[in-house]
């Protein structure tokens, strides 16, 4: 009898239909699963003839790789940028901590190589272009933590709305109390 009662309750809890993330998170996990596309193009496809020095260059941990290790450090994003997709898709939350987590270690990333790379008077054209994309990494990584910390942390928009109707009732409350009207005057000429 126990053992019916709690399948009942794990069909009705799989029969509850579960809260659609936003439009705009599917966006960006479409985007993010295009930019992995790209990447891996990036790191196969050589433009035109290699001479002298391989063209491919790629940054991480604020370390610019060249040539076959950019390529690597290449693939490795394409397959983080896929896995964000794959998990923001599947509205997954690891898939949003990994995209928040990524995304903060880009913007340290780009924040690492402006600072050691600055003083190489020839790295500044690099360097310039790398700050350029700083304050775009950084809204990226805030519109991330503005949409995902409810769905991360399991606060939906329900009971923060319900928490906000509850604290203006204590307000209301304490306001219609004569007895504590009193005191927050006392306490507000004690200053």
């Amino acid at each position: 009898m126990i053992a019916s009662r709690r399948a009942m309750k794990t069909e009705t809890q799989s029969r509850q239909p579960q809260t659609q993330w936003p439009f705009d998170l599917r966006v960006f996990a479409i985007l993010a699963g295009l930019w992995a596309i790209c990447l891996v193009i990036r790191a196969f496809v050589h433009p035109g003839e290699i001479a002298v020095v391989d063209p491919v260059q790629a940054v991480f941990g604020g370390v610019r790789f060249d040539g076959d290790a950019a390529r690597i450090v290449l693939i490795v994003e394409a397959g983080i940028f896929a896995t964000i997709a794959i998990g923001i898709l599947a509205q997954r939350r690891w898939g949003l901590l990994l995209a928040l987590c990524f995304m903060a270690e880009v913007v340290m990333s780009h924040l690492a190589f402006v600072i050691a790379y600055l003083p190489l008077r020839s790295e500044w054209m690099s360097v310039r272009a790398t700050a350029m994309q700083g304050p775009t990494m950084v809204l990226i990584t805030l519109y991330l933590w503005i949409r995902a910390s409810d769905l991360i942390f399991d606060a939906p928009a329900s009971s923060a709305h319900a928490r906000r109707e509850s604290s203006q009732q204590h307000q209301e409350a304490v306001a219609s109390d004569t007895g504590a009207g009193d005191v927050g005057a006392v306490v507000g000429y004690e200053k």
